[in-house]
C-alpha cells in the first residue's frame, strides 16, 4: 500500500466519524424538536470540567419531575459559562424526550439549540462530510 493510500484511508476514516457525530446530534435535536416536551426544571447546581486548554466548561444539572410522578436528573450540553443571575434553586424551561428524558436542552439557558438553522447546518454538515468521505478512497484508489 503506497503512503497516498494510507493517508486517504485515514483522513477518510475521519471525516466518516465526523459524519456520524454530525449525523447524530441531528437527529436527537429533530427529535427533540418533534416531540419534545416543554416542563418546568429547577437548576441543582452546574458541574464544571477544565477542558484540554484550560478552559472551564459548565454543564447544568436539572431535576424534573414526569407526569407519571418519577423524578429525573439531567445534564444540559454543555457552556462556556453560566448565564448571568442564573443559580442554584432557580426553575428553569427544559425540553426532554419522553422515550429518553433524561436527552435534554433548556432553551432558556441555551438558546437556538432547537433553531431550524442549528439543525440544518448540522445535517449539512453531516452529508459534506459523507460526501468527502466517499469522494476520498474514489479519487485515491
Amino acid at each position: 500500500m503506497t503512503v497516498e493510500r494510507v493517508g486517504g484511508v485515514f483522513f477518510a476514516s475521519i471525516t466518516g466519524i465526523l459524519c456520524l457525530l454530525f449525523a447524530s446530534a441531528t437527529l436527537v435535536r429533530c427529535l427533540l424538536r418533534r416531540r419534545g416536551v416543554s416542563t418546568t426544571a429547577e437548576l441543582v447546581r452546574f458541574r464544571t470540567k477544565v477542558a484540554e486548554d484550560g478552559e472551564l466548561l459548565y454543564f447544568p444539572v436539572v431535576t424534573f419531575t414526569l407526569p407519571n410522578g418519577e423524578k429525573v436528573r439531567a445534564e444540559g450540553e454543555r457552556m462556556s459559562h453560566p448565564p448571568r443571575g442564573t443559580g442554584e434553586g432557580d426553575h428553569t424551561e427544559v425540553v426532554y424526550d419522553p422515550a429518553v428524558p433524561n436527552s435534554v436542552t433548556l432553551p432558556s439557558l441555551q438558546p437556538g439549540r432547537l433553531k431550524t438553522t442549528e439543525i440544518l447546518s448540522h445535517g449539512l454538515a453531516s452529508i459534506a462530510f459523507a460526501y468527502i468521505t466517499y469522494r476520498i478512497p474514489a479519487d485515491t484508489f
